[in-house]
């Protein structure tokens, strides 16, 4: 089944279209998403997201919705689950929101498939070797998206989760590490020079 049977997806909104550019013309504020709000574990990195004052009310298409999946339209895409807190924000023409309409298929096991490899690897195959790897709307309407039963979809959204996690705590275990070298680098410089 293709992902178009399933889900819909669409580009974010053109910015400078309804930018205020003065202050008169200020009607909204938004916090907006950016390449940098999204990060390689599927979360939404809140002290990366910007200020954007707009001239109109913003179409609710454009703005995140709990369980929306938010990637990147260049590789690699780092599909991103909406949760509640994220609600509300604006998606900007560089990032695609797909919304799943099909009940069967479960808005989190959809984000683990669009992390994983194959699906990474398949999407640069349909869109040619390039230096900059821009992914279109055409390509992500085009995957073919397993659909196992609702059971099967939880255990691999889990065994996702579980290896996020832990690959995080890797990650702080290695920054500690980092800096208690360091200090240790440090404090034998000083012995060294008295």
């Amino acid at each position: 089944m293709k992902l178009s049977d399933i889900a819909s997806v669409q580009s974010g909104l053109v910015l400078n279209r309804k930018e205020a550019q003065f202050p008169e013309e200020e009607k909204e504020r938004y916090k907006r998403l950016s390449l940098r709000s999204l990060n390689k574990y599927g979360t939404v990195e809140h002290k990366n997201l910007e200020d954007f004052i707009s001239k109109e009310i913003i179409d609710q298409t454009v703005l995140t919705k709990e369980n929306d999946i938010i990637v990147k339209l260049v590789s690699p895409i780092f599909p991103t689950l909406i949760t509640s807190e994220d609600t509300g924000i604006l998606i900007p023409s560089q990032l695609a929101v797909i919304r799943v309409f099909d009940n069967r298929v479960m808005p989190g096991y959809l984000r683990c498939l669009l992390a994983s490899k194959y699906i990474s690897d398949r999407m640069i195959s349909i869109e040619g070797a390039r230096i900059q790897q821009v992914i279109t709307i055409r390509t992500f309407y085009d995957i073919n998206v397993p659909v196992p039963p609702p059971k099967t979809q939880m255990l691999i959204e889990k065994a996702v989760s579980a290896n996020i996690k832990t690959e995080q705590l890797y990650h702080r275990l290695i920054e500690e590490q980092n800096k208690l070298t360091e200090l240790e680098i440090q404090d034998i410089i000083k012995r060294g020079i008295k």
